[in-house]
């Protein structure tokens, strides 16, 4: 379960890349993230967007509890 769970998460993933809706490595708000060494917390990548409202603007979509 925890495999498919995974598995639906990276795919999931790859379509946002593909989309255009996660940050880019070329952005500027993924570099100032990547400075400014905030926390990573649970998910690694909240560091990476701009804002705290993105990043759960980002997470909320799609998300079934």
């Amino acid at each position: 379960m925890m495999k498919s769970r995974r598995e639906e998460f990276f795919q999931r993933g790859c379509r946002d890349r593909d989309a255009g809706l996660l940050p880019k490595s070329t952005d500027a708000a993924y570099w100032d993230g990547y400075r400014s060494g905030r926390p990573i917390g649970l998910d690694e990548v909240i560091r990476y967007f701009p804002t705290l409202e993105a990043f759960l603007a980002w997470r909320g979509q799609g998300v079934e509890g």
